[in-house]
């Protein structure tokens, strides 16, 4: 049963959380996952942030969140590519991408760590001697996998992205990406090689409690606290390296470098009105965030809830 890393810090050091949980609240724009953008002249579009893991509390959508979806006639996600054969060739397209010639990880871990990434690439499916040829990048990816999330997937319960996408559907609404798969692929390979090899080695001592993980991202969200991942990570990987500036480097490369690309395509739809956005909430968050983005853009963004 995964356990909250909220309650074994709480248990261990309350003030600590509450510090962590304080300095989350202050990030600006962190107060809501449901926001409406106006403009003058057009009809309301609305921003919506999501989690990208499976939580049994969140399997509905909230009447104002489908209210939302009710009124607009385009949905944009982060990638609209749901089919197999797109995924499928999203992932071929992106294989020079995942392919270090040099035996990259060998260089980078030690004995212990290649075991895990191993171990990972077995369980998988895969050749436990791939871990030869993968960039960090890549293996990082196969370690985000969480035996407890394929659980519940099996179970048929879905992420919110996809109870997104599928309200859409029914509601004959048109449905478009920010980003394609590929595009996505590319950024986490464009990541300076040094910043990938300290977010390979947090992973890898994240990786024994990865349904944890998950599960503490899932309170994070329910409590409008997502910004205190970035400390929580550094506070369960405390020997990965993660100081304030490599934490701040891989915000910027994961999230910051999509903001500004998703809102360029945002904005012919945005301009028109009538748009509903859905991509995880940590992407609304900051100066840097899809809020305050859009703000400078001259849109007027209204938290609803």
């Amino acid at each position: 049963m995964p356990t909250s890393v909220l309650y074994e810090i709480d248990h261990r050091d309350r003030g600590k959380l509450e510090k962590i949980l304080n300095d989350a609240s202050l990030v600006a724009n962190s107060e809501a996952v449901l926001w409406r953008i106006d403009k003058a002249g057009v009809p309301a579009s609305f921003l919506f942030g999501t989690v990208h893991v499976i939580d049994t509390n969140l399997q509905s959508l909230s009447q104002a969140t489908l209210a939302a979806i009710d009124a607009s006639k385009v949905v944009a996600v982060e990638a609209a590519e749901t089919s197999r054969a797109s995924l499928t060739n999203a992932m071929t397209r992106a294989q020079p991408l995942m392919v270090s010639h040099d035996r990259e990880l060998q260089r980078i871990l030690g004995d212990d760590e290649m075991a895990v990434v191993e171990k990972v690439l077995a369980d998988a499916g895969y050749p436990s001697q791939l871990a030869l040829g993968l960039k960090p990048w890549a293996a990082t990816m196969f370690l985000a996998d969480s035996p407890c999330q394929r659980q519940l997937q099996e179970r048929g319960l879905k992420p919110m992205d996809t109870i997104v996408v599928e309200r859409a559907q029914a509601i004959g609404a048109r449905i478009v990406g920010l980003e394609t798969t590929y595009e996505q692929y590319s950024s986490l390979a464009s990541i300076p090689p040094e910043l990938q090899a300290t977010w390979l080695k947090a992973s890898i001592e994240l990786h024994p409690r990865v349904d944890d993980v998950t599960q503490t991202m899932s309170e994070l969200y329910r409590f409008r606290r997502m910004d205190a991942a970035w400390t929580l990570t550094r506070e369960m990987a405390p020997n990965a390296g993660l100081d304030d500036a490599t934490l701040a480097s891989l915000r910027d490369e994961l999230v910051s470098k999509r903001n500004a690309r998703m809102l360029e395509r945002a904005l012919p739809f945005l301009d028109k009105g009538g748009l509903f956005i859905a991509v995880g909430a940590m992407h609304h968050l900051g100066l840097q965030g899809l809020v305050a983005l859009l703000r400078e853009r001259g849109f007027t963004v209204t938290p609803i809830e």
